[in-house]
C-alpha cells in the first residue's frame, strides 16, 4: 500500500523524505511539526484561519497568550451547555399523544 514506509515507497533523500507520489517532505518540517505537538501549539486553518492553539489557549486572530484568548476549560463548557440546550429543545419538542 502507498503510504507506509518501505525503500520502494518512501526514500530519504538528503534532508528530506520523498514520499511515494513524489512530493518532497523537509525534515526540518517533520522536527517542526514534532516540536509543535510537543507544546501544545496549532495553527488553525480553513475556516478558522488565523486562530492558533498554543498548550491551554485558543487565541484569536491578531491576540497573544495574554490577550484575546480563551481557555480550554472555558471551551468545554461552552460545549457542553450547548449540548445541553441541544437536549433540552429536543426533550421540549418531544411529543407524548
Amino acid at each position: 500500500m502507498h503510504g507506509f514506509w518501505s525503500e520502494t515507497n518512501w526514500r530519504l533523500d538528503g534532508d528530506a523524505l520523498l514520499m511515494p507520489n513524489g512530493w518532497r517532505l523537509p525534515l526540518r518540517d517533520v522536527l517542526q511539526w514534532r516540536d509543535d505537538l510537543m507544546q501544545g501549539r496549532h495553527d488553525l486553518g480553513g475556516r478558522w484561519s488565523g486562530w492558533r492553539v498554543r498548550q491551554q489557549w485558543l487565541i484569536a486572530p491578531g491576540g497573544s497568550v495574554r490577550q484575546h484568548r480563551i481557555a480550554e476549560h472555558v471551551m468545554r463548557q461552552h460545549i457542553r451547555t450547548a449540548d445541553w440546550d441541544r437536549q433540552e429543545l429536543g426533550r421540549r419538542q418531544l411529543t407524548l399523544f
